[in-house]
């Protein structure tokens, strides 16, 4: 029995320290978009989290754009980080922040699925550490990358040694493509030395 419990104890412990690195990671990549897109007046960084609301409940007015309506009840799925369009009010894009892939990558696409009901043009950004190499290669795709091609999704690797590619994409290219997608001007490169200015960062919530 004593084994057994050491055994429960050191896998809950693993989980809660797992637990924390995603969380970690996710607000990492928060604080930079924050401070590379966080003033941008035609989008909004949400953090909204996973929420259930039974018929009749309450809603969260913010993160309504986010709401899965079912007979049941309506929903917020498992989404980090969502650039949000102040234009036509609606989510652009899901940005998906997991250390490594492993059954993440198929929880995220769940979730984009479910998305896309509501909103058929929105985008999967799923940003990775890609610390085990998981993405394979261009020339030996593996079912990581099959599912990346296959399902359209921007895949960005903080890792320099991941296999870059179509649809995977060095994490600095994020940012642009952000840009790109959502009409924001390109920024030009004239502040490069300078201290940046400190951002606010009222448009995460």
């Amino acid at each position: 029995m004593a084994e057994i419990l050491t055994g429960e104890n050191n896998n809950s412990i693993a989980q809660g320290l797992r637990s924390k690195k995603g969380y970690d990671f996710e607000t990492e990549i928060s604080d930079y978009l924050a401070s590379e897109l966080g003033n941008e007046p035609l989008i909004r960084l949400l953090r909204p989290r996973t929420k259930v609301y039974l018929p009749g409940s309450k809603r969260n007015y913010d993160f309504s754009c986010m709401q899965i309506t079912t007979s049941f009840g309506d929903v917020i799925g498992d989404t980090d980080i969502v650039v949000y369009q102040q234009k036509r009010a609606t989510p652009l894009m899901l940005i998906s922040c997991k250390t490594s892939l492993r059954e993440r990558l198929a929880s995220s696409l769940y979730n984009l699925h479910l998305y896309r009901r509501k909103y058929p043009d929105i985008k999967l950004f799923f940003v990775t550490n890609d610390n085990d190499l998981e993405l394979g290669s261009p020339e030996k795709p593996n079912k990581n990358r099959i599912l990346v091609l296959s399902e359209g999704v921007y895949c960005y690797s903080k890792n320099p040694k991941t296999k870059f590619g179509p649809s995977v994409y060095p994490f600095e290219n994020m940012i642009i493509d952000i840009r790109r997608m959502a009409g924001i001007a390109q920024k030009k490169n004239t502040n490069r030395g300078r201290p940046k200015k400190k951002v606010e960062k009222s448009n995460i919530l």
